[in-house]
């Protein structure tokens, strides 16, 4: 299953979004409408519990200068969510969240429309930031 989201224009500049999603703890804020619970467990991974599912552990890395992905450690609910971020000038930025997952067909089906209003909330959480440029 894919689900893509796209925020045509950030009033934050790439630096300051860079350096929010640098640190995984930011996570908490941009999650927080549809997290029950957000515990950081280390420098680059943190477990939260959204909604009915079971606790998901994520692990948050940088895959490229401004492209962040967090992917879950659960055999069982697989997926990643990659946040593309793309300078328009030196005061907007361009935001496209992309969420992969890999699930039966069974659970595509359960988790379709929940997972798309948590990637509606989070797109609008980050259109919400308001980082200092």
């Amino acid at each position: 299953m894919k689900i893509i989201r796209e925020i045509e224009v950030l009033e934050n500049n790439i630096s300051s979004l860079i350096n929010f999603f640098n640190e995984i703890k930011n996570f908490e804020k941009i999650f927080a409408e549809d997290v029950a619970s957000f515990e950081v467990l280390n420098e680059n991974t943190f477990r939260i519990k959204i909604g009915s599912f079971p606790n998901i552990s994520l692990v948050h890395k940088r895959t490229t200068r401004d492209s962040f992905s967090l992917k879950s450690r659960s055999a069982n609910f697989d997926f990643e969510i990659l946040i593309n971020l793309s300078e328009i000038n030196m005061t907007t930025t361009k935001c496209q969240i992309i969420f992969n997952g890999n699930f039966s067909t069974m659970i595509e089906m359960m988790a379709k429309k929940p997972l798309e209003n948590f990637l509606n909330n989070i797109t609008g959480n980050i259109e919400g930031l308001e980082l200092s440029n």
